[in-house]
């Protein structure tokens, strides 16, 4: 599969922007093009997404999946509860443990905090966690915005 992604907004004209462009001498910076021919087997659970901040890794799996919407893993959190509280309340208990085990959230006392303040880490996997006891009825695809990695399962 051949995806082309193409972003590009405007041709600044700040000083700021001069300085930079008069300092560094970029070629551009209102553009940004990659194509990337990427070998997608059609039976397949779960697609990786692997790059350096910047490299497009979340446009190449919005143009490979337009109708996979992303799954914000930090939004809707009670931050007046701990987190084990949040994640399925009236599920099963033991689910949501070996959820937040099974994603490496295994510091038992991380589970008696609220969300706000778990680390960026810990987050990612209370969300990781919640979205595998309580998952959404459609595809989604992930995005986790603090690593270097884009997961998009489908």
């Amino acid at each position: 599969m051949r995806i082309e992604v193409k972003h590009s907004c405007n041709n600044f004209d700040s000083f700021r922007a001069n300085k930079v462009k008069s300092l560094f001498n970029p070629e551009y910076g209102h553009t940004w093009e990659h194509v990337a021919d990427i070998p997608i087997e059609e039976d397949f659970q779960i697609g990786l997404i692997v790059g350096p901040s910047g490299s497009g890794k979340t446009s190449i799996g919005q143009r490979s999946w337009p109708n996979v919407p992303i799954h914000d893993l930090y939004k809707g959190w009670d931050n007046n509860r701990p987190i084990i509280d949040c994640i399925a309340p009236e599920g099963d208990f033991k689910k949501v443990t070996g959820a937040l085990a099974a994603v490496g959230l295994g510091d038992v006392p991380a589970w008696l905090r609220p969300f706000k303040v778990l680390s960026n880490g810990e987050q990612f996997r209370a969300g990781l966690a919640r979205l595998i006891v309580d998952p959404p009825e459609r595809k989604t695809g992930l995005r986790e915005i603090r690593s270097l990695c884009r997961l998009w399962p489908l």
